[in-house]
């Protein structure tokens, strides 16, 4: 199959994985991350990952870097940067960061996913202002919510910020999951990611 070129931005454990989900799919993946040391480390074959992330480099599909120069030309962008919290509050200065990051890289048609842990509104809100602040580019925008590659077979959901992303979104991540539902919204999408994070803790 013919893969897209695949943008991760984060490299923590969480983009790490979501990384491996896009190469074993078939996608070239540029895995992005601000931090020097992480990427020294997946670079070395150093991760939770252990063997798999060996087996990644050597599908020649994958590439960590801290340079932004190796996100051009890539036609997908999965934001999976952290949203740590301070003094009880999320902290999104990882999460603009990225789309800073990837702004400048934009262009027609581009994919750009949000799956960072975000409330309701964010995508549409904060991270699409700060995408239009570096670009005037006609790029496709919606929120999908992390989730463990076949973890209980839960199903993939996406959001988009109209039909145009959502349907655009539905048809990339059908590339990587078996179930995908698409969401009337960015902000069902989102809701319903907090929703399952409530579950969780309370189970």
């Amino acid at each position: 199959m013919s893969g897209h070129r695949v943008a991760v931005i984060g490299q923590d454990p969480a983009g790490l994985s979501l990384a491996r989900t896009a190469i074993i799919a078939g996608h070239t993946v540029a895995g992005f991350d601000a931090d020097p040391e992480v990427i020294a480390r997946l670079r070395a074959g150093r991760s939770a990952l252990g063997h798999e992330l060996v087996a990644m480099h050597e599908t020649g599909r994958y590439h960590a870097t801290d340079d932004p120069a190796w996100l051009a030309g890539c036609t997908v962008y999965l934001v999976a940067a952290p949203v740590p919290l301070r003094r009880g509050n999320p902290d999104l200065g990882p999460v603009l960061a990225a789309a800073d990051t990837i702004a400048g890289h934009l262009r027609d048609q581009d994919l750009v996913v949000l799956e960072s842990w975000v409330a309701p509104g964010t995508t549409r809100g904060v991270f699409q202002d700060a995408l239009a602040a570096r670009s005037s580019s006609r790029y496709l925008l919606a929120f999908a919510p992390q989730r463990e590659p076949h973890r209980n077979g839960r199903a993939k959901l996406v959001g988009g910020v109209d039909r145009r992303s959502t349907l655009a979104a539905s048809a990339f991540y059908r590339t990587m999951h078996d179930v995908v539902v698409a969401c009337a919204t960015a902000e069902e999408a989102e809701a319903a990611n907090l929703a399952a994070a409530a579950d969780r803790r309370s189970a």
